[in-house]
C-alpha cells in the first residue's frame, strides 16, 4: 500500500514538474473511469518524453505497468525511477542475439500473465520510437500476439501530437538521442529558465477506449495498418521547435533530413552476395522476393518481417558470412552489407582516447619480462610502473599498470574458488580477457583458452580433453554467439563484477600502495617449465590439439620477440586478435603487458571499419596481425587513419603482394615485419627484422630457436636452397601434446630432438626462412611434388582477400584413380582460363587444375585463415562423383 501511494504521488509530483515546460490538452480521459479489469493501454511513440506525459496524466485513472527497453531502464539514473513506478523491463530489439528472441517470447508471456492476473500494461505497438512524419508499426507483432491471447482486456488508444521534433526525439538530429545525458541537459535548461519562464511546447493528447469488435485482431498486419490510421490522423507531423531557454539560445532549429536505412553502396557488394541473402530472406518468407522486393532501399517491414524474424534472418546471415553487427539490419540492403562485411558498427567514432594515453611513459627502461614466470613478471611490472596506462578497450576505458593490479588481485580471489586446476577462457580480444588471464595465474590456475569459432564438437572436446568444469566467459558474448558447452558451467564476468564491493577495491588498492611486498610474497611459486597456458591448435587439418606452453616457453619467446620490435617502450599496440590465438595471446597480451607497452583492443578482428577507428582514435603504432585481417582494414582505411602506424607484424599466412602496396599507399613510413609461426612454438619461430627485411622469405629464426631442413621421407639432412621439411628445437618449444593417443610430434635427428613442424621451408644462405607449404598441402603426381600453395598463389596475387573475405582457395587430394585439385573462387572463372593463369605463371605438367568450383564465400577459421579441412572434404566428395 505504501508503494501504491508512493507511485501515485511521484506522478502527481512528475506531472507539475513536466508543465514547467509542455502545454498538455488531454481528451477523453473521462472513458477511463468506467473502465473494470484489465486494460491494455497503447500509445503512438514519437519520442522519449512522451511515455512520462502519458503515464503522468493516465495513472490517475489506471495504475499502469510501462513497458521499457534494457537500454532505458537500466541507465543509472532512471533505473531507481524505473524501480519505482514497477517498469517491466524488455530485451532492446534494435540489437541482436540468440537469447534475445526468448526474452522478448518471455515478455510477452509476462504481460499475457500480468494481464490475466487484472493488472494494467502500456506497450508501444511500434516497438521503437517514431523515425519520421508518422508513427508506422511495419510488422511488429507484440500487440497482435497479446490481443489474441488476451481477449478479455479493455484497449486504449492514446495518441500524442506536438513532440515531434523536441530534443528528445529522433527528428531533432537525425539520431537516437542520448537519454542520460539529455535528461541531465534538460535539468540544467530549467534551472536556468528559473523553472517557471521556460517556453512551453503545445502537446495534445488524445485518449479513445476501443470496443475490441472494432479492432481487426485477426491479421497482425491489418492490425497494424489500422492502428496507423489512427496514431497519424491529420497527416504527416512535421517537427515544432521550442527554444530551451526564454531569452538565450537559438529561436530555431534547421532539422536534419532523416537519412533513408537503404542507402547501401550495392557497388561494393558482389551479385553473388546479393543472390545468397536474397534466397534466405525468401526461406524465411516462404516464398520468393518480387523484382520490386529485391532492392536495396526495400525495408524489412514490408516484406512482413517482424523484429524476431529479422534478428533470426541477421543471424543466419553473420553464422554463413562470418561477419558481425550489433544493430539489426531494417533493409535488405543492409543486409547484403551484412554479408559482404560493410555494416557499419553502432556508436559512431571510436571512443576518444584520453590525453594521458597520448603521453610518452613516465619512465623509459628496457621492454623486457621482469621475472621468469608470468604471474610474478606481472606484479613487478605493475610495481614498477603503476601509474602509467597499461591497456584500453570500449568498455573498460583506459586503466593503468595500478588498476590493472587491483583488479587482477580481486577477481583472483574468486577464480581460486572454483573446481579443478584448469578453468576455461572464453572471451574476445578485450581488457577482460588479458584480467581473466592473469587473475588464473594469481589464483594458481591453469589458463585453457578456448576457441569458439571451431564448433560446439570442437569445443566438447577441449573441454574433456582438460577435464574442465568452469568456463569464465561474458554473458553478453555467450548471448550474442548462442555458445553452449555440455558439461560444463559459465562463470559469468558480469556477476563476478557485480559480487564485489567496493570496500574489498579500495583494500586491496592499499595493499598495492603500502604494501608491495607482500604481494610479490603471495605469489604462487610454478616451476618455470610448469604449464603457463593451454592452446589447442586451429583445427585447419583433424581434431584441435591440447598444446600446453610453459612460463619458460612463453617468457623467452616473448623477450626474442621484443628484440626484434627494438628497445623502449612508447610503442602503442592495436590488439583484436583472439586470445585463443596462439599469435593474439603472446604478442597482443603479454607482451604489451608484461613488456610495459601499451595495448588497445578491439573484440572483433573483421570489424574493420571498427578497427580503423580504434587505430585513427588511439594512434597506435604497432599492429600485430594476420593477412586476411589486415587487408580487411586495408580496404575501408584512408591515408589519414594509418597516420600512426610505424610497424606491422603479421604472419599465420602469406602476405600477398597486393597489401604490401597498399601499405605503401596508405602508410609509406610503416614498415612490414613478415614472420612465421607455430602454435607449439610459443609461437614465433622467424622472423623479418627492421633493417633487415627480405621480401618473400619469413626472416630468419628467432633467438633461441635452431632449425634444420629435412627429407620429408627420409629425414636426411638437407643443405641450403633445398625445400624440405622444417624442424625445430628450442626453449620455447613445447613438451608434448595432452591427452594425445596420434603420432610422436618430435624426431630425433643427429642425437638432438626436434619438433616437427609439417611445414616445408628452404633456408637460404643468408639464414633466412622462405616458406613453401604444408606438408599435407603437397600431393605427388607422375613422381612430383604438386604444392597446393604454389598453385593457389597465381590467383591470389589476382584476386587478393578482400573486407568480405578471401576470394580463391586450392585443394586437393590422392584418390586411387589419381589427384584430384581444385580451384574454389567467388569469381565466376572457368577451368579453361584458371589454367591459363597458372601457364601464364610458369607452371607446366602436372601442375595444374582439375576443377573449378565457384562459391558465394570461402570457410574461414576464427583466425581469419581459410578452414581447408572444409575444403578438403569437399573435394573428396567432387572426387568420389568424378570417378
Amino acid at each position: 500500500m505504501m508503494l501504491r501511494l508512493l507511485r501515485v504521488l511521484f506522478w502527481r509530483l512528475a506531472r507539475c514538474a513536466l508543465r514547467l515546460r509542455y502545454r498538455v490538452e488531454v481528451s477523453g480521459l473521462e472513458g477511463l473511469r468506467q473502465l473494470r479489469g484489465p486494460t491494455l493501454v497503447m500509445p503512438n511513440h514519437p519520442g522519449y518524453i512522451d511515455p512520462p506525459l502519458v503515464l503522468s496524466h493516465l495513472q490517475g485513472a489506471l495504475h499502469l505497468r510501462p513497458v521499457v527497453t534494457a537500454s532505458i531502464y537500466r541507465i543509472r539514473l532512471l533505473y531507481p525511477l524505473m524501480r519505482l513506478v514497477d517498469a517491466l523491463e524488455v530485451p532492446e530489439l534494435a540489437k541482436h542475439s540468440h537469447n534475445a528472441r526468448q526474452q522478448t517470447l518471455v515478455m510477452i508471456d509476462t504481460i499475457v500473465a500480468g494481464l490475466e492476473r487484472g493488472e494494467s500494461f502500456l506497450i508501444y505497438p511500434s516497438g521503437r520510437t517514431q523515425r519520421g512524419e508518422r508513427e508506422e508499426l511495419g510488422a511488429a507483432r507484440t500487440a497482435a500476439e497479446v490481443l489474441a491471447r488476451c481477449p478479455q482486456a479493455n484497449v486504449v488508444l492514446v495518441r500524442t501530437r506536438g513532440v515531434w521534433g523536441s530534443r528528445f526525439t529522433f527528428a531533432f538530429q537525425g539520431r537516437r538521442p542520448h537519454l542520460g545525458r539529455l535528461s541531465l541537459q534538460t535539468v540544467g535548461w530549467m534551472l536556468g529558465n528559473l523553472l517557471f519562464f521556460a517556453p512551453r511546447r503545445k502537446v495534445t493528447m488524445t485518449v479513445q477506449v476501443v470496443a475490441r469488435g472494432t479492432l481487426p485482431e485477426a491479421n497482425r498486419d491489418a492490425l497494424n495498418r489500422h492502428l496507423e490510421d489512427w496514431y497519424n490522423q491529420g497527416g504527416p507531423e512535421p517537427p515544432a521547435f521550442v527554444p530551451a531557454h526564454f531569452l538565450f539560445g537559438p529561436r530555431t532549429h534547421r532539422y536534419p533530413e532523416l537519412r533513408s536505412a537503404g542507402e547501401i553502396d550495392v557497388s561494393r557488394i558482389k551479385p553473388a552476395t546479393v543472390q545468397a541473402v536474397n534466397e534466405i530472406v525468401a526461406e524465411h518468407l516462404k516464398r520468393p522476393l518480387t523484382e520490386d522486393e529485391a532492392a536495396a532501399d526495400t525495408t524489412l517491414e514490408e516484406l512482413g518481417l517482424d523484429s524476431l524474424e529479422r534478428m533470426d534472418i541477421a543471424l543466419a546471415i553473420e553464422d554463413r558470412f562470418g561477419f558481425r553487427s550489433d544493430q539489426v539490419a531494417e533493409t535488405l540492403g543492409q543486409l547484403w552489407a551484412l554479408a559482404a562485411g560493410l555494416q557499419t558498427r553502432p556508436g559512431g567514432d571510436a571512443v576518444a582516447a584520453p590525453e594521458a594515453w597520448r603521453r610518452a611513459p613516465e619512465r623509459s627502461g628496457p621492454n623486457d619480462i621482469l621475472a621468469e614466470t608470468l604471474a610474478e613478471a606481472f606484479v613487478r611490472r605493475a610495481l614498477a610502473n603503476p601509474r602509467e596506462l597499461a591497456v584500453a578497450d570500449r568498455i573498460s576505458g583506459a586503466l593503468t599498470y595500478r588498476r590493472l593490479l587491483v583488479g587482477t588481485q580481486v577477481l583472483s580471489g574468486r577464480l581460486r574458488e572454483l573446481p579443478g586446476d584448469s578453468v576455461g577462457v572464453l572471451l574476445p580480444a578485450s581488457v577482460a580477457a588479458g584480467v581473466v588471464f592473469l587473475a588464473l595465474h594469481l589464483a594458481g590456475k591453469l589458463p585453457a583458452m578456448l576457441n569458439w569459432t571451431t564448433g560446439p564438437a570442437n569445443l566438447a572436446h577441449a573441454v574433456k580433453t582438460l577435464g574442465i568444469r568452469r568456463v569464465v566467459t561474458s554473458r553478453k558474448l555467450i548471448d550474442r554467439l548462442g555458445i553452449h558447452i555440455a558439461g560444463v558451467e559459465y562463470v559469468y564476468l558480469e556477476d563476478l563484477r557485480a559480487a564485489t564491493g567496493k570496500l574489498q577495491l579500495l583494500a586491496t588498492l592499499a595493499t598495492t600502495v603500502l604494501l608491495p611486498g607482500r604481494l610479490l610474497k603471495r605469489l604462487p611459486q610454478p616451476q618455470v617449465d610448469a604449464p603457463a597456458v593451454v592452446l589447442f591448435t586451429s583445427g585447419s587439418e583433424s581434431t584441435p590439439k591440447a598444446v600446453p606452453l610453459s612460463h619458460g616457453n612463453l617468457v623467452c619467446n616473448i623477450r626474442a620477440a621484443l628484440k626484434i620490435l627494438g628497445p623502449g617502450r612508447n610503442h602503442v599496440m592495436l590488439g583484436f586478435l583472439p586470445p585463443f590465438h596462439s599469435f593474439g595471446l603472446m604478442a597482443t597480451v603479454l607482451a604489451p603487458i608484461l613488456g610495459g607497452f601499451r595495448v588497445v583492443y578491439h573484440p572483433d578482428p573483421t570489424d574493420a571499419v571498427g578497427l580503423v577507428r580504434v587505430i585513427a582514435s588511439y594512434r597506435a603504432t604497432l599492429l600485430v596481425t594476420t593477412p586476411t585481417f589486415l587487408s580487411y582494414m586495408l580496404a575501408v582505411a584512408s591515408a589519414d587513419d594509418f597516420r600512426s602506424v610505424r610497424t606491422i607484424v603479421t604472419g599465420a599466412e602469406k602476405c600477398p603482394e597486393s597489401v604490401f602496396a597498399r601499405i605503401r599507399q596508405l602508410a609509406p613510413e610503416a614498415t612490414i615485419l613478415e614472420g612465421y609461426g607455430i602454435t607449439e612454438c610459443s609461437p614465433v619461430v622467424a622472423g623479418n627484422r627492421p633493417g633487415w627485411i627480405k621480401p618473400g622469405t619469413v626472416g630468419p629464426p628467432l633467438d633461441g630457436v635452431e632449425v634444420c631442413v629435412v627429407d620429408p621421407e627420409s629425414h636426411c639432412l638437407l643443405g641450403p636452397e633445398t625445400t624440405g621439411l622444417l624442424l625445430v628445437r628450442g626453449p620455447s618449444i613445447f613438451s608434448g601434446y595432452l591427452n594425445y593417443n596420434g603420432p610422436e610430434p618430435f624426431l630425433d635427428v643427429s642425437g638432438q630432438r626436434w619438433y616437427v613442424t609439417g611445414d616445408l621451408v628452404q633456408v637460404d644462405a643468408d639464414g633466412y626462412l622462405h616458406f613453401r607449404g604444408r606438408l599435407k598441402r603437397f600431393l605427388k603426381a607422375g613422381g612430383e611434388m604438386v604444392s597446393l600453395p604454389a598453385l593457389e598463389e597465381p590467383f591470389q596475387d589476382r584476386y587478393p582477400p578482400t573486407e568480405s573475405g578471401p576470394q580463391v582457395a586450392v585443394e586437393g587430394v590422392e584418390t586411387p584413380g589419381g589427384r584430384w585439385i581444385v580451384l574454389f573462387s567467388v569469381v565466376d572463372l572457368p577451368l579453361r582460363e584458371a589454367n591459363a593463369v597458372l601457364a601464364q605463371a610458369g607452371f607446366r605438367g602436372v601442375m595444374r587444375l582439375d576443377e573449378v568450383v565457384h562459391v558465394e564465400s570461402l570457410p574461414v577459421l576464427g583466425t581469419g585463415k581459410t578452414d581447408y579441412k572444409v575444403l578438403r572434404n569437399m573435394v573428396v566428395e567432387r572426387a568420389a562423383v568424378s570417378s
